[in-house]
């Protein structure tokens, strides 16, 4: 485990639920604030509407991981998700680093970030099923699966805050800058004090 000053911010929850609606309302509120890092994944699948990620095909992903270019990746859906291991750097000098992340890596980023804060976003299962039909990546067949699964994943703990992002984008994009000025605020008081 590595020595951190700054604080990893992990958005989770189910597909449709926002999270990238969330991140990018809050990255438009901070964007002057140079300690806020929003990261971008890299992702086996090309460019989707709504998501801005990087992509690349299988041998890629793989060739990164092999280089340890990523600080977590996961599996999740037929596809290969990772953070770039830049966020170590960042989280070294004491900043603030959001990412959209996965509930089937809680363990692990836990593990290795002891300054961990989860956000899950929620959203009732009619709201998730309208989004992800309107979305249009999948077949209503895959949509059903997904929402199968969400009802089975639960997230809980100390490092837990919650979203409900039933509402506008407005109302949880300022939940969640809410969440990263409070922490951001707490981080500068203890600046001289820690």
């Amino acid at each position: 485990m590595m020595s951190l000053q700054g604080r990893l911010i992990l958005v989770v929850g189910p597909s449709g639920v926002g999270k990238d609606t969330l991140i990018d309302y809050a990255r438009s509120r901070l964007r002057s604030d140079l300690r806020v890092h929003f990261v971008r994944r890299v992702i086996s699948r090309q460019i989707a509407v709504g998501e801005n990620h990087e992509p690349v095909d299988n041998d890629e992903f793989q060739r990164r991981v092999l280089e340890g270019a990523f600080a977590l990746h996961w599996q999740a859906n037929g596809l290969s998700y990772g953070i770039p291991s830049d966020i170590d750097e960042w989280l070294k000098r004491g900043d603030v680093v959001v990412v959209n992340g996965s509930r089937g890596i809680l363990s692990e980023a836990r593990a290795r970030y002891p300054q961990l804060l989860v956000v899950n976003v929620t959203a009732p299962m009619d709201v998730l099923a309208k989004r992800l039909v309107e979305r249009g990546r999948e077949n209503l067949m895959s949509i059903k699966q997904r929402l199968i699964r969400n009802e089975q994943q639960s997230v809980q703990g100390g490092d837990v805050l919650h979203i409900d992002n039933s509402g506008s984008p407005e109302d949880g994009g300022e939940a969640l800058t809410r969440i990263l000025l409070s922490i951001q605020n707490s981080a500068k008081a203890c600046g001289a004090k820690c």
